[in-house]
């Protein structure tokens, strides 16, 4: 007879920001307040298979960003897409979204603003 194996659920859970973090300083990071799933959602002890993120800015060019989790961090090539290189951490988090503003001299003086946020973190 086969030993029992408990049936793991699948899940996900979603926060939306609608602004983010003003990147005004060229070279500086700054970040999002850490995000964590919503006090309703129960995550338990589920592991990441997929997190996905999405952000508006309106000079995408001007600005680099990365999806940190407390063990890692993933440098984000698009303003939206998903990633697979957190799975196997908690999915709890807590998560972090960091933006930097590039150096430029031809950049304007005005800050950069991020906005409409969303994460989504898919578990098992």
């Amino acid at each position: 007879m086969a030993p029992f194996a408990k049936a793991v659920e699948a899940g996900s859970w979603a926060v939306t920001l609608p602004r983010g973090p003003l990147l005004t300083t060229p070279g500086r990071d700054e970040r999002t307040a850490p995000l964590r799933p919503p006090e309703a959602h129960t995550v338990g002890d589920g592991h990441i298979t997929r997190v996905s993120w999405r952000y508006v800015t309106k000079r995408p060019s001007d600005v680099r960003a990365w999806l940190c989790h407390p063990r890692r961090c993933v440098e984000l090539a698009t303003r939206r897409g998903g990633t697979r290189a957190l799975q196997g951490l908690s999915a709890q988090g807590p998560f972090v979204l960091r933006f930097r503003r590039a150096a430029s001299r031809n950049a304007p003086r005005a800050g950069v603003r991020i906005e409409d946020l969303q994460l989504i973190v898919n578990y098992r």
